[in-house]
């Protein structure tokens, strides 16, 4: 482990934990007490450490043996299942740190779009198959890689063909598309997946 990994473990290696959260459950806990500090998930092949100011996520690190990963490409990498352990410092030295690791893709935390409204109050089961048709002023979009995400996991992913088409065969339910023109440039838009919308085409027009 070296770089900016190296330097927040020096920074952690006094401070005493606060506590231990499931990945759903850390930004909550984070806005409520207005955190400032660092998050940190050790895995078996991987430590990720999220950056807090405020209660805000604004960097993030993602080490394993390949090297680091860091900002939206470190996020991307978070399974649901990770565990992160808070550690609180002063907000000057978070701020130095996040200078090498920046978020700047916030939709990763929350919704930014919404293309087909959503239903509540409803639950349904099975299986369907999602139609999207990916257009820019009318015009089909094809060669954009298109990801299915879903409480914060990606559950699917594929690239739209010639006429700007993707499809996912998914479970009924409440899901995100995430839309990648590049590295750091990731459109994020909600959506249900009904019975109803099962087999239509879902035109979805991105800005």
């Amino acid at each position: 482990m070296s770089g900016t990994a190296e330097i927040i473990e020096t920074l952690i290696r006094e401070v005493e934990p606060e506590g231990v959260f499931q990945y759903s459950d850390l930004l909550p806990a984070a806005c409520d007490t207005h955190f400032n500090g660092i998050a940190i998930s050790y895995g078996t092949r991987k430590k990720i450490y999220i950056l807090f100011l405020e209660g805000n996520p604004e960097g993030a690190v993602l080490a394993d043996s390949k090297g680091e990963l860091y900002g939206d490409k470190a996020i991307y990498l978070i399974e649901r299942s990770d565990r992160f352990t808070l550690c609180r410092l002063n907000p000057d030295l978070i701020e130095r740190v996040i200078l090498s690791c920046r978020i700047y893709d916030k939709s990763h935390f929350t919704c930014q779009h919404s293309f087909v409204p959503a239903e509540f109050g409803k639950k349904y089961e099975g299986v369907g198959r999602a139609i999207i048709a990916l257009k820019k002023d009318g015009v089909s979009l094809p060669g954009f890689p298109i990801r299915i995400r879903k409480d914060g996991q990606i559950v699917a992913n594929d690239i739209s063909d010639i006429n700007g088409l993707v499809s996912f065969r998914l479970l009924y339910g409440k899901y995100e598309v995430l839309i990648v023109r590049s590295e750091n440039n990731i459109d994020v838009f909600e959506f249900s997946f009904i019975p109803e919308l099962q087999g239509r085409q879902l035109e979805l027009e991105i800005p």
